[in-house]
């Protein structure tokens, strides 16, 4: 397994067959993934649960804005492994990783790395890494918040948009 450089997990109160149903919800739903610094995705090819699926993100790190294509590598039952295609070919790549945690919910992270020297590097480097790290804490928080929204107690299986 790859060495993650920055890693954001959280605790999330729903189970692990949900949060990965919310995950595979994204193509119908990309409004979920929508929040201050991060405009959602669209995909390019494929959907969330594929691999090889192709999809863009517009977001915000502090001021700047950049659009981001990325390429799904490897989905399993509890992970998605991506890498990013453009703008950069520093081999960085990213894991989404849901995993049991307490009581009956679940743990999820999302941890970035790259395989290039190069990469490691910038990663490293302070103003991209406070920048990167910024904005994987706050997706999975983001992500926590709209997981327990649609997977709210009573909810139906498929999920809720109130």
């Amino acid at each position: 397994m790859r060495k993650a450089i920055l890693t954001a997990q959280t605790e999330v109160d729903v189970p692990v067959e949900a949060a990965r149903d919310w995950f595979l919800s994204l193509q119908e739903h990309p409004e979920r993934y929508t929040f201050e610094t991060h405009e959602g995705f669209e995909f390019e090819q494929g959907s969330f649960g594929e691999d090889g699926a192709r999809f863009t993100t517009r977001e915000r790190f502090f001021f700047l804005k950049l659009g981001l294509h990325f390429e799904l590598t490897e989905v399993r039952e509890a992970s998605f492994r991506f890498s990013l295609a453009r703008p950069s070919s520093i081999g960085v790549w990213g894991r989404f990783e849901i995993e049991e945690g307490n009581e009956a919910g679940s743990r999820l992270s999302l941890a970035i790395g790259s395989e290039t020297r190069a990469g490691q590097l910038l990663l490293r480097c302070y103003p991209v890494a406070a920048a990167v790290y910024r904005q994987i804490h706050q997706e999975v928080r983001h992500i926590k918040r709209s997981m327990e929204k649609v997977y709210a107690k009573g909810a139906t299986r498929g999920g809720r948009d109130d």
